[in-house]
């Protein structure tokens, strides 16, 4: 016994120490945030989750997942946003996974394409602390040939405007227990400064990371009936924070029906389909309202919708903890 109560010691010394590791280099990251090309999310965050945390990649197992979202509905070449993810099976409490997302506004189009990994480490029998990292590119190309121009002449500062793409490395802690969860995560830990002169012209531009918190619980309400509140934050220093905030009620595991709300003046709806044996459906609509709109153009109170589909592979339940040899 005197034995077992020694691993236990040293295992549990082993993760506060990993916690404090974390904890410090999320402290001084924070810290360090500056400016950014804010990297969108979806009504359906926590489905998305790995787009912006790489330690929930592979928490629900094998599975493949699309999302599409269109922003300012009417209005011509406004804000579309596509993603792709996979998780891999869960194996020897590791799993990884791909995540790809593009915005496309107008002349411009943005992302990222990254590879994410996740390792677990079970505290109790009902609780686990996940770690993830992220590594990909960020990407950004503007079509300046489709500039609809006044005149024929050319445009010297057009010359400093040029496609790229800038290395990312993000991390993530992500706690989940039998009912609730806590993720916070940096989508990108490198600074990206980009610095470019001609003919007396500068073009200067800095990326840098965005923090994301989310957080859920869930609330049983009987067997048939369970509600669901969640919510989602972002900060990037010198850009609007934004927060949204969600609750889903959750009947017989078949069909999800959630209301939320934004920071933005946003009140958005959404209902998620899970009757069908592997196979999700879900649908995301937010509409634009409040006193503060109503000086808007009518773009900007445009609304927005947003679909979801997301195809859980057959697995084999069994897993290998990485305890064992």
């Amino acid at each position: 016994m005197d034995f077992l109560n020694l691993l236990k010691e040293i295992k549990t010394k082993k993760i506060n120490n990993i916690l404090k590791t974390i904890l410090i280099v999320l402290f001084f990251t924070i810290g360090q945030i500056v400016f950014s090309q804010q990297q969108p999310y979806f009504l359906f965050f926590k489905q998305n989750m790995s787009l912006i945390n790489p330690a929930s990649t592979g928490i629900e197992g094998q599975m493949i997942g699309i999302n599409y979202k269109t922003s300012m509905m009417g209005v011509e070449n406004g804000p579309k946003v596509q993603s792709l993810i996979y998780h891999s099976n869960e194996n020897r409490n590791a799993s990884w996974g791909i995540s790809l997302q593009n915005e496309k506004v107008n002349i411009e189009s943005y992302g990222i394409a990254s590879f994410d990994y996740r390792y677990k480490l079970q505290i109790t029998s009902n609780t686990e602390i996940n770690f993830g990292l992220k590594g990909g590119v960020f990407f950004n190309s503007i079509d300046i040939n489709s500039i609809e121009r006044v005149t024929q002449e050319s445009n010297p500062s057009l010359n400093l405007v040029n496609n790229y793409w800038n290395p990312i490395l993000g991390m993530g802690v992500f706690l989940k227990g039998n009912n609730y969860f806590l993720g916070v995560s940096i989508n990108n830990l490198l600074n990206s400064n980009r610095y470019q002169e001609e003919n007396g012209i500068v073009s200067q531009a800095i990326d840098k990371g965005q923090l994301f918190v989310s957080s859920g619980i869930d609330i049983k309400i009987n067997n048939s009936l369970t509600l669901r509140p969640s919510l989602i934050y972002s900060f990037v220093k010198n850009l609007d924070n934004q927060l949204t905030a969600i609750t889903n009620l959750e009947i017989i595991d078949k069909i999800s029906i959630g209301l939320g709300v934004s920071n933005n003046y946003y009140t958005n709806y959404q209902v998620l389909f899970k009757g069908f044996k592997n196979f999700e459906f879900g649908f995301g609509y937010e509409s634009r309202n409040g006193i503060n709109s109503q000086n808007l153009t009518s773009a900007l109170k445009a609304n927005n919708t947003e679909l979801l589909f997301r195809y859980r592979i057959i697995i084999n339940k069994v897993r290998k903890s990485s305890w064992d040899n």
